[in-house]
């Protein structure tokens, strides 16, 4: 009996470290879902070769640039529109991230940071005001570049405190601290924004918990994030909630008339 048992541990150890040792080599495309079906349309194209990026372009000539990060597999085709739609009072430029849409590259946390800043670093001189919006994991992004540049406002949507916090609530089996390559380490960059903020959070989040978006809020040491919760919202779906575009342009309104009182 005693081998047997034996036996039967050791297969479930090989099965235990096989999946380990999976989910460790395909955790980039657990994190990431790239698609490059998506055309080039109304933009432009930064760098070359693996680091050519695209970024699509709505309402061009506006004094205020809205930036905005997308979520990890979020549409590409319609919702530049959307965006543009709701916000017409902002030029957007809408990341295309390396691996999706119309960029070149392979998706990685570093290559998304260096990314956001060449964005900023190209937008900043065309534009009086300058918006970040990250949705997801992009709200990580965003505020990469919010601790690293200056903004007049930033938005996230559905924000984590860090991608490995999250991964450990998702796979509480396995030693994610030891496995993941991309962090996402949102707290640690909360921690130097004084750009005002806007949280929005969704109440049926079955993505990125209540628990982890709160941790994030307790990290910000300069502002005070003004949040709206969307109670009926899932982390999919909180973009089609009828109080969500408002919450934003009353967000811009406010914050950018205050901070920018001869803005057009």
């Amino acid at each position: 009996m005693a081998v047997w048992i034996l036996r039967l541990l050791l297969l479930l150890l090989l099965l235990y470290l096989a999946a380990t040792l999976s989910l460790y080599l395909w955790q980039r495309h657990l994190l990431y879902h790239p698609s490059h079906s998506t055309a080039a349309r109304e933009g432009f194209s930064l760098g070359e070769g693996n680091e050519k990026i695209w970024i699509e372009t709505r309402h061009p000539g506006h004094p205020c640039a809205l930036l905005y990060f997308p979520g990890n597999s979020e549409d590409y085709w319609d919702f530049p529109d959307e965006l543009a739609r709701h916000l017409p009072e902002c030029t957007l430029y809408f990341l295309h991230y390396r691996g999706y849409g119309a960029s070149a590259g392979h998706p990685s946390e570093a290559a998304f940071f260096a990314d956001a800043l060449r964005l900023y670093d190209y937008v900043a001189p065309r534009h009086r005001q300058i918006v970040a919006f990250g949705r997801s994991l992009g709200s990580g992004i965003a505020l990469y570049l919010a601790s690293r540049r200056s903004l007049d406002a930033l938005i996230l949507t559905t924000p984590y405190d860090s991608v490995l916090n999250v991964g450990k609530e998702h796979y509480p089996l396995f030693p994610v601290s030891l496995l993941l390559k991309d962090r996402f380490d949102s707290r640690r960059y909360a921690a130097t924004v004084q750009a005002p903020t806007l949280v929005l959070l969704a109440g049926k989040d079955r993505i990125i918990s209540r628990r982890r978006s709160e941790a994030l809020l307790h990290a910000f040491k300069w502002i005070r994030p003004r949040v709206v919760d969307i109670p009926e919202a899932g982390h999919g779906d909180i973009v089609e909630a009828p109080a969500y575009f408002p919450a934003i342009r009353d967000f811009l309104d406010r914050t950018i008339s205050t901070r920018n009182p001869g803005s057009e």
